[in-house]
């Protein structure tokens, strides 16, 4: 039973051994102090008070042993006492330190939900951003893509994940199984036909993830709309159609378009 309980502590993490371990020092160290010197430390509150206070380096003076046997027992306090408490400090630096570099290079994962997912980064991603940051919405967007190196600085409410948007590894991270609503959009530096594939391919690993969530996807040619629509998309965003239909109309228009 004690093997299985060291088992299970420790493969706790290292912050919950150090609290673990500071804690029992200050109350084993104040219960020996209080009787050690009942005086000077009326209860064992007092002594732990003392340890917590002797640990940590702060020294208000209010509780001084006067014994050498305690002023022994203070002595190996500090030598082991502020060791782990060193090693907490640190450690929850660390811990810091990295959770904030996971939140900045797209490793940290999402755990809210209710959130809107947008795949891929490139203008027109840029701008919907700036969109969102005007609305209530700004706080739930998680930004998906695998050539961004570090998270892009328009908003500091969007969580980036960096990461393959096809691999069930990715969508994880997005927390995409408590998603409102997934936007894929194309990816220009691919050509149109390669963009869609990618576009269709994402649609289904999302849809693995989750059949009921809706998906609005950009797909750049005609040809993969049925495709796009089969594999689960519930809105298609035409770009290229689009484009030519608004250049179309500004070209005809009374305004942009003088016959001589």
């Amino acid at each position: 039973m004690f093997d299985s309980f060291l088992f299970r502590f420790f493969r706790r993490s290292v912050l919950y051994r150090l609290i673990v371990i500071i804690l029992l020092l200050c109350v084993i160290f104040g219960g020996l102090i209080h009787f050690l010197e009942e005086e000077t430390f009326p209860t064992v509150f007092d002594g732990i008070w003392w340890s917590i206070v002797t640990i940590s380096t702060i020294g208000f003076g209010d509780y001084v042993p006067h014994t050498v046997v305690g002023r022994i027992l203070a002595m190996l306090l500090i030598l082991i006492g502020t060791g782990f408490i060193t090693n907490y400090f640190v450690t929850i630096a660390r811990m810091a330190v990295s959770r904030e570099n996971a939140y900045v290079d797209g490793s940290l994962p999402y755990r809210g939900s209710d959130h809107i997912v947008i795949v891929g980064w490139n203008e027109r991603t840029k701008q919907l951003l700036e969109l969102f940051a005007q609305s209530h919405l700004a706080k739930h967007i998680v930004l998906i893509d695998e050539t961004l190196e570090e998270r892009p600085m328009l908003s500091a409410y969007v969580h980036f994940v960096k990461g393959n948007p096809t691999h069930e590894s990715t969508l994880i991270k997005a927390n995409i199984a408590e998603a409102r609503e997934v936007m894929i959009t194309a990816n220009q530096h691919k050509a149109e036909n390669e963009a869609d594939m990618q576009a269709i391919l994402t649609i289904l690993a999302v849809k693995g993830q989750d059949r009921h969530i809706p998906i609005t996807a950009e797909i750049l040619s005609s040809l993969h709309v049925k495709s796009a629509e089969h594999a689960g998309a519930g809105k298609i965003v035409e770009t290229n159609k689009m484009i030519s239909q608004h250049m179309y109309e500004q070209l005809f228009s009374k305004e942009g378009f003088v016959r001589k």
